[in-house]
């Protein structure tokens, strides 16, 4: 780390957490009042240096206000509260839209053709630095009839990027082979294969479906947004993400 922007976080650190961002806290982020106090002083922490260091950026007509900005930032620090994964460091950018967006695909045909488009989507992680946002679907997932759901594209996205970081599912192939025989891999590559090819009922979004890394994330949001469902579901899978987050929200309650 550079000196400059070692001592330029510490002097961002010092600084409290203004009272209208606390209140902001209260408010609008469910998981705050669950929190222990000592996490509620090292999501401050966090939150400062993501709000001083990622540009945000509001899209397709939004206007963004604080509020957006520390809602994202505070749910982004709950997965780096015991691991900081140097802030997010290759995130440069988090782009928020008003609602689904339409994103550029291409994709080849089994003639070998390129055939390019558009899909609607409500987030995405760019291994450029980036990660967009769907505001209308953030706040359908915490404050309205999806709250319950399990679901959270705040923990989504930046989860992928931790996945991209450490390389958490990249023994994982398309059908859920595995391509490294440790623990951490296997217990995964069992979990997606589950949701992928049985017909079960699951707690799991089906969307996790779509491959690994997308597994991952869908796990992701239902360890912290409904942990008690993870567990009773899938227990090793549970203390997997127990031990890599290095929390247990089934205990914030």
């Amino acid at each position: 780390m550079p000196l400059i922007q070692y001592f330029t976080r510490k002097w961002v650190k010092a600084k409290p957490l203004p009272d209208d961002r606390q209140r902001i806290l209260y408010g609008k982020v469910p998981v705050y009042d669950k929190l222990p106090s000592s996490y509620k002083e090292l999501l401050h922490d966090r939150m400062k240096i993501l709000l001083h260091e990622k540009y945000f950026e509001g899209c397709g007509g939004l206007k963004l206000t604080d509020e957006m900005k520390v809602v994202i930032a505070a749910y982004a620090s709950i997965l780096i509260l015991e691991e900081k994964a140097d802030y997010y460091g290759d995130l440069k950018s988090i782009l928020v839209y008003p609602d689904d967006y339409f994103a550029p695909v291409s994709e080849q045909t089994e003639g070998g053709f390129i055939e390019e488009g558009y899909e609607n989507r409500k987030g995405e992680y760019w291994q450029a630095g980036v990660i967009v946002l769907s505001w209308k679907d953030i706040e359908t997932q915490l404050y309205g009839e999806d709250r319950r759901s399990g679901q959270n594209l705040i923990y989504h996205e930046f989860s992928h990027f931790l996945d991209d970081r450490y390389g958490l599912t990249a023994g994982i192939d398309q059908n859920g082979e595995t391509l490294r025989d440790d623990e951490w891999t296997i217990i995964i590559a069992k979990a997606y294969r589950n949701l992928r090819f049985t017909g079960k009922h699951s707690f799991l979004d089906r969307y996790g479906a779509e491959s690994p890394a997308e597994f991952f994330s869908v796990a992701t949001e239902l360890f912290f947004e409904r942990p008690e469902k993870l567990l009773q579901e899938n227990k090793k899978l549970y203390i997997l993400l127990q031990n890599f987050y290095g929390l247990d929200p089934i205990r914030w309650k």
